[in-house]
């Protein structure tokens, strides 16, 4: 590597880490990212996964992070602090594309994959969000080092069965390495029982506490027969299954025919690559980018190795930078500043609500706060919904539970929810509180939850007579009809849950619409 190559090669690097350091503050929080922190908030509320509360991801992510989250209490902008744990997992996957890309070629194209794939769009952004598939990958990654360098038989076991611990998309792992073994004919891997020995100790020791935990039943639930359920809602799944058998087939024959045109690793992580790609396409329902990150770093370390052998390689490779940066900017919506929406909805939620308040939202997205439904609308819950397979008991549950507050409206909400909130629950910035506006005269409304409530209009506590006797404030108030006579005639009027006044919210003067 010449002078100018290692220059281009670190400024490279230099401006990833300043891209990244920028999007760490600014790039917006995915649901998925809320819905991770909500799982694992309720490990450190002496809850069990799966069997007080919904989750349909294996556990080990929560688990891991439920206690720096638990030493950080509850603060609106915690999804910037568990942010930071992605940051040691990103720099391991670099690592070991560093590692991997130095074992399959050499040490240049080693530097080159980890600098590429760390401006790599796909890579780039879900690297940042607090999910489970960054800890996955770096699992993922830390076997195939562990693999390609011969470690023990026992170390390559754990480190993949803990990746199954953190993500059920480790099978397609697995079936990847176990057809490209087949393809290639080899056994890189000695002691293959010791290999099963370290593989079962993580999950293992998972399923053993959750039997005695009494949780077993709802695990396989969520785990597996609830993400199975989608496959109710497609109707071309027989042409993917018939599209794997046909790819497969040409691949092993490509593979065969092209055997001496790779040294060996190179050549077992390219049909890898393959297999990985034609099995999650062909067996997974719903796929996104992130499901590829397991080889994004492999695919970066053959781009490096085709482009160091071309005749102008720095050119190449400031042009796929070039692009790279171009889409980031695209995509990161211009590095605006999109977190402030999520941590002005927490800082309200803090401040409205307290521990052990139900909150009823989409997917946890109110962190600290349980939810009264069982299910995350996310859309395998809603396309369950539509089929019956799952029924909308939202109106039931948030009534059992004296729900007071509920997220903002918006199209992710069932009809049947949907229309329950927005006739029980009266805007109040980025949440709602139970209560109703009086629309008339008449005077009349619905309370759906019972509870203590104010009569407010928009100087404060409004004049009148309630059901009958004059209002001298808060009172407890029934499920049902009710009757509140204005002393001002044509006063505007909102009857709202008492507690949400108390702690300042009025839905005259909506708060937390910037913060």
């Amino acid at each position: 590597m010449n002078k100018n190559e290692r220059l281009l090669l670190w400024t490279l690097a230099a401006i990833s880490l300043a891209l990244r350091a920028l999007a760490f503050f600014r790039y917006r929080f995915d649901a998925d990212e809320q819905h991770h922190l909500h799982v694992a908030w309720g490990w450190t509320a002496g809850m069990v996964q799966y069997r007080d509360y919904f989750d349909n991801h294996a556990p080990l992510f929560h688990l891991l992070t439920a206690p720096i989250l638990a030493m950080l209490g509850e603060r609106p902008d915690v999804l910037l602090w568990m942010r930071i744990p992605m940051l040691f997992v990103f720099a391991i996957v670099i690592a070991c594309t560093y590692i991997l890309g130095r074992e399959l070629y050499d040490q240049r194209n080693g530097l080159w994959a980890a600098v590429v794939v760390s401006l790599f769009p796909p890579f780039f952004l879900k690297s940042l969000e607090f999910r489970t598939d960054n800890l996955w990958t770096a699992l993922w990654m830390l076997t195939l080092v562990a693999f390609v360098r011969g470690k023990r038989a026992i170390l390559v076991g754990l480190l993949l069965g803990a990746a199954l611990a953190v993500s059920l998309k480790t099978t397609l792992l697995i079936a990847t390495l176990l057809i490209t073994i087949a393809i290639v004919r080899c056994a890189p891997l000695k002691n293959i029982w010791r290999a099963l020995v370290g593989f079962v100790i993580v999950p293992g020791a998972l399923l053993f506490f959750f039997v005695n935990a009494g949780a077993w039943h709802a695990l396989v639930y969520c785990t597996i027969i609830f993400n199975k359920n989608l496959a109710v809602a497609q109707t071309h799944t027989w042409i993917l299954r018939a599209l794997f058998v046909v790819l497969l087939a040409a691949l092993v024959w490509a593979a065969r025919k092209f055997r001496e045109a790779l040294p060996f690793w190179p050549y077992f992580f390219a049909i890898a690559i393959a297999v990985f790609t034609i099995t999650l396409t062909s067996f997974w329902m719903l796929i996104s980018p992130r499901d590829f990150l397991p080889i994004m770093p492999l695919l970066a370390i053959f781009a490096a190795a085709g482009v160091t052998r071309l005749r102008h390689p720095l050119a190449v490779f400031a042009s796929i930078a070039i692009a790279s940066i171009g889409a980031l900017w695209y995509y990161a919506d211009r590095f605006e500043n999109n977190t402030d929406w999520h941590v002005t909805m927490m800082d309200q939620a803090l401040r409205l609500t307290r521990p052990g308040e139900f909150v009823m939202d989409l997917k946890g997205e109110t962190i600290y706060r349980p939810r009264p439904f069982y299910f995350a609308f996310e859309r395998i819950t809603r396309e369950q919904m539509m089929r019956g397979l799952i029924r909308d008991t939202v109106p039931e549950d948030v009534i059992r539970t004296r729900t007071h507050v509920a997220q903002a409206d918006g199209p992710m909400w069932p009809p049947r929810a949907r229309a329950f909130l927005s006739e029980n629950f009266v805007n109040l910035g980025r949440l709602r509180a139970s209560g109703q506006w009086l629309e008339d005269d008449s005077g009349t409304f619905t309370i759906a939850v019972p509870g203590e409530y104010v009569v407010l209009n928009e100087h404060g506590e409004a004049q009148g007579v309630l059901d009958g006797l004059p209002y001298r404030g808060a009172r407890a108030l029934a499920a049902g009809a009710h009757r509140f006579e204005r002393a001002v005639r044509g006063e505007s009027v909102c009857v709202v849950w008492a507690e949400a006044y108390r702690r300042g919210h009025s839905p005259f003067h909506l708060r937390d619409l910037e913060f």
